[in-house]
């Protein structure tokens, strides 16, 4: 994990090390806060936060941003946008889908330049393998996630660009889960919190080294100004009441709302909720219309089966908790979709596996799906 280190010895035994500590913040018991008024709270965030994007973004005369409309990646295109000469949103989703529709209005209203892949069914059933093979994974939300980011860093391939940011990081320092109001709701602000700082340590193996495997496969590097040790020191130096202002609060990260709409960002974009990214893109509904075309429905899932997906690792705070307080469908695995992207992990990493080729990715950037907005 980061922060820590193997040390492997003559006789082949493992010791391991934390060789960097957590920010003093991180502390789940902590009950004085540095700032406890929304300004004190917006001056050290923006001063923190555009610190952290200089850094992530000095040297650079292009830039890519993994662009979904919602405002953490909005907020991130907006600051970049006066620090590097060239910067290209990437978005990908079905057409018509909440996420490009609503990304489209953005880019428009702040005058961004946004590049979108509009997904089919025929280039999701390509790149299935082509992702698991990327991500070394078959969890099917860790591959509904990681699709539509696959599908837009094709493009940012194309246009040869190298670096690209992220809006990763957001929800878990300044409270933006849908279900953390229900947390606080029955377990108060100081078990939210431990909940915050749990889901934080647990953002690299559960989302960041999966993106970061997603990204690479296009030989792009993607970094997180969100997650700079300054912008989390500061965020959990934030009294937990000015983000999430009670169990009725569906919005949360309120300071970070509002300093977006303080640096110029209109109030309907920075206030608005976002759907999860493979709902969002409609990438859920495609590789569930998908599976069933090859067979795989509920008729075919047994309890033997179902024993099975129960002793597997839960990956995400949607999925290890978070579908307790809200929407149950919405978070937990369909088994028959699970089903299928097992077949194909297994055609992947199986016995008889077969060779991955990408390579050439041309096939999915042809003009009837590219959108240039």
């Amino acid at each position: 994990m980061p922060g820590h280190a193997v040390l492997i010895s003559n006789k082949g035994a493992l010791r391991e090390y934390r060789i960097a500590e957590p920010p003093r913040a991180l502390n789940p018991n902590k009950k004085k806060f540095r700032y406890n008024t929304l300004e004190e709270a917006l001056r050290a965030y923006k001063r923190a936060l555009i610190l952290a994007m200089k850094k992530r973004t000095e040297g650079l005369d292009r830039i890519g941003i993994i662009f979904s409309g919602g405002i953490d990646s909005v907020l991130v295109a907006w600051l970049a946008k006066d620090m590097v000469n060239e910067v290209i949103c990437y978005n990908a989703g079905t057409l018509d889908s909440s996420d490009i529709l609503f990304a489209d209005k953005v880019a428009k209203d702040l005058q961004l330049t946004l590049k979108v892949n509009v997904i089919t069914k025929r280039s999701t059933q390509e790149m299935l393998p082509k992702i698991i093979h990327a991500i070394e994974d078959r969890d099917a939300v860790q591959v509904e996630v990681a699709l539509p980011i696959y599908s837009a860093m094709a493009l940012a391939k194309k246009d040869h660009v190298k670096v690209v940011l992220s809006g990763q990081g957001v929800d878990e320092i300044f409270g933006g889960y849908p279900w953390y109001p229900r947390v606080l709701e029955t377990e108060g602000y100081a078990s939210l919190r431990g909940h915050m700082i749990e889901d934080l340590f647990l953002l690299y193996k559960e989302t960041l080294e999966r993106e970061d495997k997603t990204t690479m496969a296009h030989g792009i590097e993607m970094r997180e100004p969100y997650l700079d040790k300054q912008v989390i020191r500061t965020a959990f130096d934030i009294n937990p009441k000015l983000n999430i202002i009670g169990p009725n609060d569906l919005l949360g990260k309120r300071v970070h709302r509002k300093l977006a709409n303080e640096l110029g960002i209109p109030k309907e974009i920075a206030y608005r909720n976002k759907a999860a990214a493979q709902h969002g893109s409609g990438i859920h509904f495609v590789i569930d219309e998908i599976a069933r075309e090859n067979n795989f429905d509920e008729n075919r899932i047994s309890s033997g089966y179902l024993r099975e997906l129960e002793k597997r690792e839960l990956l995400g705070s949607s999925q290890r908790y978070g579908f307790k307080y809200g929407n149950k469908e919405l978070w937990l695995t369909s088994p028959h979709i699970q089903m299928y992207l097992d077949r194909i992990f297994e055609s992947v990493y199986g016995k008889s596996s077969t060779i991955i080729d990408t390579s050439n990715e041309e096939d999915l950037l042809t003009s009837k799906i590219i959108k240039k907005i």
